[in-house]
């Protein structure tokens, strides 16, 4: 299913945009936030898994008049375990891209897959990400460290129900 809002559509993967997905993706700059850069091949085997339904949930950020390949939205699930990540290319930040597509697609796919319990992460100090997870509902939990270095810790908890979603899919 697709999700329209004003500027964006956000569509299901097809092997066209397997070149854009690692474009975006093996960016150091794209990913500077996200732990660093993919190799090509490792973007390539994410991909994949994408196209065959394995990573949990994901959508193309398309912009909607010139086609654009914009970013990646996606919720991975994972041993009954759900996060919530995006990334769009630099050419398209602090537009409001990201608060744009973010809103209907979480409530989305809370509804369709029935969550109730999200986490994300957001590196220590990347406010802009902070502040859009707290637009969407989610509160800070707690500050852990990897190999990365710190980062923070998100979690929804709100029961994402069908009144909620079509606000927000008639407001798209």
């Amino acid at each position: 299913m697709t999700i329209a809002t004003s500027r964006t559509l956000l569509v299901p993967y097809t092997e066209q945009l397997q070149h854009d997905f690692i474009k975006l993706n093996c960016c150091p700059i794209n990913r500077a936030e996200m732990n660093g850069p993919y190799s090509v091949a490792s973007a390539k085997r994410i991909f994949q898994q994408i196209l065959q339904d394995n990573v949990g949930f994901c959508r193309a950020n398309i912009h909607n008049q010139t086609r654009e390949y914009l970013g990646h939205v996606f919720v991975s699930s994972e041993k009954g375990r759900h996060e919530l990540g995006f990334i769009l290319d630099k050419k398209y930040w602090n537009q409001g891209f990201a608060s744009e597509v973010l809103k209907p697609f979480f409530s989305f796919v809370c509804f369709e897959e029935r969550l109730t319990n999200v986490i994300a992460t957001v590196n220590v100090g990347h406010n802009p990400s902070i502040k859009l997870l707290e637009k969407i509902g989610f509160a800070f939990k707690e500050t852990k460290q990897d190999q990365f270095g710190p980062y923070y810790e998100y979690r929804y908890t709100r029961y994402c129900d069908a009144i909620f979603y079509e606000a927000a899919a008639q407001t798209a």
